[in-house]
């Protein structure tokens, strides 16, 4: 019966028709299938009526939440669609945003005008570069982008190339827009403009990102690559004094934990390349509005960065926290900068005052005294060292530098041989072994040559 019943729906041009359209009925019992067969056109039309009705009913609620959503976005009014100021340059249109800060403004407790402030040798430290020594800050150009992706490349565009730098003592920010693909020469023009007239550049990763970058838009563009001043990055500067300190080096972490500011409403950076894509498609510019904000607070944090380590160095006498003063004679001891690191160690031990900070501190104000060869004093301050270092591993160092010390610069050998014996840890056991044998024969060939003399 099951498939006399199948046969006849196969035979009715109705259900043909529903096959056709990928309907497949139920199970159905013999005497339902045997009913169907009997009245095949009845049944069709109507499941298709009751799958217009459902199809009327879902357009229906689907064009309710459209007019409901249309309703409550409120329509972008015509200047939002216009262009970005601009103004008429010899390589074409160019559209900026410009921004003058107040003379005495603060970015969270620092200062941008402290930037200005550099004392002789102060950049030499901060960038391990005496050449810069002496530079002239007020002519200073910061730098900051934001692109179409972080990967880099070529088809990676600098669609906002902020800039700033002083004026007369006021911090003028410029944000060059390209406001479409295909349209960065004007802007990249300007670049090579303030590039020209500037004394330095001053990045955050700008060495590793916004630089090679904007390098290849040149090339891109065919135009000539700028040469470029001395390029001064600030993130190499925050490694070397935070790195242990800070669980990231984000100029939105420095800005919270080094210049107590906290950003508010702010854009992440993986959002902005949408944001940008967007703005190309409808032309909208409060797309971008919060695309400006989050580059012009980069361009016055990088100001105000370099004005809060310019302000610590110099007032590193003074510093509560002996972290500061140990990173900084760090940096001034690479440099040799003598004066400068014996000033951080001496503050380092001042801000510890017998805590945890104060072997690092008579570490350095020791590897200070070897520089300036006063290789006995050194040799003082490292055993005093000792006594506030209890790990093992850390403790063998510092003896095998007491034990070269001792032997190559003060001829000591009782002293460098007593130190030798705690030596294994940090140098191995063969060369400790030879330390020591070195050592004996020597201390044994002086008694000989005493007793000869004698």
């Amino acid at each position: 019966m099951d498939l006399r019943a199948k046969l006849a729906r196969l035979r009715s041009p109705a259900e043909r028709v529903a096959f056709a359209v990928g309907e497949v009925p139920e199970l159905q019992t013999a005497a339902a299938l045997h009913t169907q067969a009997a009245s095949p056109t009845s049944a069709f039309e109507r499941h298709k009526a009751e799958r217009i009705a459902r199809l009327r009913t879902l357009i229906h609620e689907v064009s309710a939440r459209e007019h409901k959503r249309a309703s409550q976005t409120p329509e972008e009014p015509a200047e939002a669609r216009s262009p970005f100021p601009s103004v008429q340059t010899a390589h074409g249109q160019l559209h900026l945003v410009e921004r003058w800060l107040e003379p005495d403004h603060h970015h969270g407790r620092a200062a941008v005008r402290d930037a200005l402030g550099a004392f002789a040798g102060t950049l030499a430290v901060l960038t391990r570069d005496p050449a810069l020594d002496g530079l002239d800050l007020s002519r200073a150009l910061f730098l900051d982008t934001e692109t179409t992706g972080l990967a880099g490349g070529t088809g990676t565009v600098a669609f906002l190339i902020g800039l700033a730098h002083f004026h007369d003592g006021v911090l003028l920010i410029e944000q060059l827009i390209v406001p479409e693909l295909g349209a960065e020469v004007p802007a990249l023009a300007r670049l090579a403009e303030r590039i020209a007239a500037a004394s330095c550049v001053i990045s955050y990763n700008g060495k590793s990102f916004d630089w090679p970058l904007l390098r290849t838009r040149f090339v891109m563009s065919r135009l000539p690559v700028p040469a470029l001043p001395a390029h001064i990055d600030l993130l190499h500067a925050a490694r070397s004094l935070w790195k242990r300190r800070f669980d990231s080096l984000r100029l939105g972490e420095i800005e919270r934990e080094v210049l107590a500011f906290e950003r508010e409403h702010d854009i992440s950076g993986a959002e902005i390349p949408a944001r940008y894509f967007q703005y190309l498609r409808d032309g909208v510019r409060a797309r971008l509005v919060p695309v400006l904000e989050h580059n012009q607070h980069d361009l016055i944090a990088l100001a105000a960065l370099l004005g809060a380590l310019i302000t610590r160095l110099q007032s590193i006498e003074t510093a509560a926290d002996a972290r500061d003063a140990l990173a900084f004679g760090q940096l001034a001891l690479r440099i040799r900068a003598t004066d400068c690191a014996l000033s951080c160690a001496r503050a380092a031990r001042t801000a510890s005052a017998g805590g945890d900070a104060e072997p690092a501190a008579l570490l350095l104000e020791s590897a200070v005294r070897r520089q300036l060869g006063d290789h006995g004093h050194a040799a003082e301050l490292i055993e005093a060292a000792l006594v506030g270092i209890a790990d093992q591993q850390q403790r063998s160092v510092w003896h095998l530098a007491l034990a070269k010390l001792y032997e190559h610069e003060l001829m000591q050998l009782r002293q460098a041989l007593r130190h030798a014996r705690h030596t294994e840890l940090a140098e191995g056991c063969v060369a400790h072994g030879r330390r020591l044998g070195r050592l004996h024969r020597r201390l044994l060939r002086d008694q000989a040559t005493d007793r000869s003399q004698t």
